[in-house]
């Protein structure tokens, strides 16, 4: 325990190229999806994360580090949680610039990280649309459900107003509020607005499910610093809203064939991978033909139970 202690550095590095060593071996094993590959990757993540951290105590650091080594077993080993950590990488080391190396003002730091989940909501259009990336539709998933998110909770008011408070030491009270505090009020309910009705559009599930989170949170935000009703009244009166506005959408959007609709996809058919697979296995199988065995009894002569080409019986 003490050579631990008195050598925890090294161990963290130690322990990283195990963990590397040992998703290689099973990725060459054609081992996926099994668990203990998943605890592998995830091992490597936290202990070079961690190592980077101790070596350098420099958070900037090791967010770069963590986004790096995500983006690695993302594309190496087309695992979905290193995308999740790449993310994750990514921001911390923006935040990091801003509070850590001053490149910017803290004020500024909300439209930071709205600017990064624009860039990030870009790059997903960008390779959704590229047929090489099919294997990685599943990061690209958490791709868009992150930029979503990250774009909402950066101008929510509630986020902003918190943070200023406690890291930046802003003063709010009656008189005073957090800068550009209308544009934050707008902004927390036009984007989740802006979320529902592109999603409508485009048939975006994700987008929709983020959209609908997203306008619960603003209503939430509002009615944290202004109650006007009470708790009991505004849930009676928001479901009452939502089932009449729900009833409303579906009555109306039924039996439409184009645009907005309730009908089903007809371009989207779920069960085209399940044929694709059965008509692979079929091409698959061998069938050797086999030789038809004919009996004693004569055909084509007329001999036997009526009249043919010799006239006999």
């Amino acid at each position: 325990m003490n050579m631990i202690d008195n050598h925890f550095e090294a161990f963290t590095y130690i322990y990283a190229i195990i963990g590397i060593c040992g998703i290689e071996f099973l990725s060459r094993q054609n081992y996926y999806g099994y668990g203990i590959d998943d605890a592998f990757v995830l091992g490597f993540l936290g202990t070079v994360c961690l190592a980077v951290g101790v070596n350098t105590e420099s958070p900037t650091a090791a967010f770069a580090t963590l986004a790096v080594a995500g983006f690695f077993c993302c594309v190496r080993y087309v695992h979905t949680i290193s995308a999740l950590v790449c993310l994750v990488g990514i921001t911390g080391f923006f935040c990091c610039l801003v509070f850590d190396l001053k490149i910017i003002a803290s004020l500024y730091l909300p439209f930071i990280g709205f600017l990064l989940a624009v860039v990030l909501f870009a790059i997903h259009e960008y390779l959704s649309k590229k047929d090489a990336f099919y294997f990685y539709k599943y990061a690209l998933q958490v791709l868009l459900v992150f930029s979503l998110v990250l774009g909402y909770a950066s101008v929510n008011y509630f986020v902003v107003r918190e943070l200023s408070v406690a890291l930046i030491g802003v003063v709010v009270d009656a008189n005073h509020d957090i800068p550009f505090a209308p544009v934050f009020y707008f902004l927390t309910f036009a984007i989740p607005m802006a979320y529902l009705f592109f999603a409508l559009r485009r048939k975006n599930r994700e987008m929709l499910v983020v959209g609908l989170f997203a306008l619960a949170c603003s209503v939430l935000t509002i009615r944290y610093y202004y109650s006007l009703l009470p708790a009991e009244t505004a849930l009676i009166l928001g479901g009452l809203v939502l089932f009449g506005l729900s009833w409303l959408l579906i009555s109306k959007l039924r039996h439409k064939e184009s645009g907005i609709t309730f009908e089903r996809d007809r371009h989207s058919d779920k069960n085209a991978l399940l044929y694709a697979q059965a008509a692979l296995i079929n091409s698959q199988i061998s069938v050797k033909p086999q030789a038809i065995e004919t009996g004693d009894m004569p055909f084509g002569g007329g001999g036997f139970s009526g009249g043919g080409s010799e006239g006999s019986y």
